[in-house]
């Protein structure tokens, strides 16, 4: 009889203890999860990736958001928007919209494969998928705005 309830015990705090981690690991929040989109080099065709990013209170999340997507592609058969070691000048949000200003090197590597055309609509894409709070979007090159994206 003993054995039954020391093994009816037993299970009860097992279970117990699932409960509490669950609860715990889904209200502690550690990550943001993006989707992003970049178009491939070989087939031409759009390739999504899935980044967990920790969290950070240094900056507006859409901020940080921006300058992970600056990153690019994990994928190295993929195209970046902005060359490798390149650094976004400013990026804010204000009142619901992103403002992003880019170096001059944002504009010198637009490829005949991946043309402004293009980069405006990923851009679009990558923002208004991953930030539903903001409206729109300004995207700059040193000051100058090129892109003046809106949510659909």
């Amino acid at each position: 009889m003993n054995y039954i309830k020391t093994k009816i015990i037993a299970v009860f705090l097992l279970i117990v203890i699932i409960i509490v981690v669950l609860f715990t690991s889904v209200l502690n929040k550690k990550h943001d999860r993006y989707v992003m989109f970049f178009k491939n080099s070989i087939t031409g065709k759009i390739d999504t990736e899935i980044r967990y990013v920790p969290l950070q209170n240094i900056m507006e999340p859409e901020a940080a958001f921006f300058e992970e997507l600056m990153l690019g592609p994990v994928n190295h058969h993929c195209y970046s928007f902005i060359r490798a070691g390149s650094k976004l000048l400013s990026c804010f949000v204000k009142e619901g919209v992103l403002y992003a200003d880019l170096p001059v090197a944002f504009v010198e590597d637009i490829k005949q494969e991946l043309d402004s055309d293009e980069i405006k609509f990923l851009l679009q894409k990558n923002i208004f998928t991953n930030c539903k709070d903001l409206k729109a979007a300004h995207i700059f090159v040193e000051g100058i705005e090129i892109y003046e994206l809106l949510k659909k």
